[in-house]
């Protein structure tokens, strides 16, 4: 029994030579090991402690002890990083499939809206009627034209910089400009001056012309005719310079002169407007695009590129909304197809209207 007991005594003792040459070899191979400081932290006291050295001056704790922790720390903090580091390139890899899913997801989507808006718009064709208004609305091929005016032109303004622009999508224009009969249907009031149901409702302002548009889409929603992705919404100035050109470039869409033949304009103050399509139409078949009241457009107001465009929208940011067209009360000179004018958006004048646009909501 006691033979069992001495070999079992020299086993552990061997046992623990072993773990101390382990420990005395790391200490050997961190002497030259330029990873290792000079100084290591004490397991024992947290002191400093030369690593070349046996023990701890200051509490006597073995060396090569210290310096074993202190590799295992260095190996523990290596392996979190590294876990960290893969962490978080599994992160970015699920975040790029995340990506490139909704990105095809917003491909998909965008390729089903436009077939959703090609095929409305086919079957709508180059022009339809709202019935419960009677708002024509006439179809606007895209295309390319020239904005504003040559520095030839008469009259011209500082802020008409000629320039190119693309429109890359048609879009629907009212043939008239909203009567007052088609606001009070959708509105319920008629805040107007100068009283004609077939005449252009006045004294609107741009937030007013934005909410008819709102309701109206709302109202068509309701009763099945706004395709996905379509809406009623107020021409952007681009849009509607194009439209009032009607492919030509003279300062007027008939020509460079002007008469009371040709739209209400110039009228005495108390002759106000004129029941809208009185006078002829452009050639794409648009009425008092020149004159009678103006028009809002989408855009706020500012200065015109100095190169051609495509879509152009306008100022992200501004106090005011653009006006098109002169109207009743002014001279020819204001009847110009680029003639700008522009108001903030709450204004209201018995010489301001606007017409609809149908158009992606996009």
């Amino acid at each position: 029994m006691k033979s069992l007991l001495f070999a079992m005594l020299v086993g552990l003792m061997m046992v623990g030579c072993g773990e101390e040459a382990k420990k005395e070899a790391v200490q050997e191979e961190a002497k030259d090991d330029p990873s290792v400081p000079l100084l290591i932290p004490c397991e024992a006291c947290g002191g400093d402690v030369a690593k070349k050295t046996e023990e701890c001056l200051k509490c006597g704790h073995p060396t090569p002890d210290s310096v074993v922790a202190y590799k295992e720390a260095q190996e523990l903090a290596r392996i979190r990083a590294e876990l960290e580091r893969e962490r978080r390139e599994e992160e970015r890899r699920l975040a790029a499939i995340k990506a490139e899913e909704e990105r095809k997801q917003e491909a998909q989507r965008e390729e089903l809206r436009v077939l959703n808006t090609s095929a409305a718009f086919a079957k709508l064709g180059d022009r339809f009627t709202i019935s419960d208004l009677g708002l024509e609305m006439l179809w606007v091929k895209h295309g390319a034209f020239m904005m504003g005016s040559p520095k030839s032109e008469a009259k011209r303004d500082e802020d008409e910089i000629q320039h190119q622009v693309t429109l890359t999508k048609g879009f629907y224009l009212g043939k008239y400009e909203v009567t007052q009969a088609q606001w009070e249907r959708v509105m319920g009031n008629n805040p107007s001056k100068f009283k004609g149901a077939d005449s252009p409702v006045e004294q609107v302002s741009w937030n007013d012309a934005v909410e008819f548009c709102k309701k109206l889409t709302e109202m068509e929603k309701k009763a099945g005719r706004v395709p996905q992705g379509m809406s009623y919404q107020l021409p952007t100035e681009a849009q509607w310079e194009y439209a009032c050109r009607a492919g030509t470039s003279t300062m007027y869409s008939w020509g460079d002169l002007i008469s009371s033949k040709n739209a209400s304009y110039n009228r005495d103050f108390d002759d106000g407007t004129t029941p809208v399509g009185k006078y002829p139409a452009n050639p794409w078949g648009f009425h008092d695009m020149h004159g009678n009241v103006w028009e809002w457009c989408s855009d706020g107001y500012g200065d015109y590129p100095s190169g051609s465009v495509t879509n152009p929208i306008g100022p992200a940011s501004g106090s005011t909304r653009v006006v098109r067209g002169g109207s009743w009360y002014y001279d020819g000179t204001f009847m110009r197809s680029a003639k700008r004018n522009f108001y903030t958006p709450h204004y209201l004048i018995n010489s301001i209207g606007f017409r609809v646009g149908f158009q992606s909501s996009k």
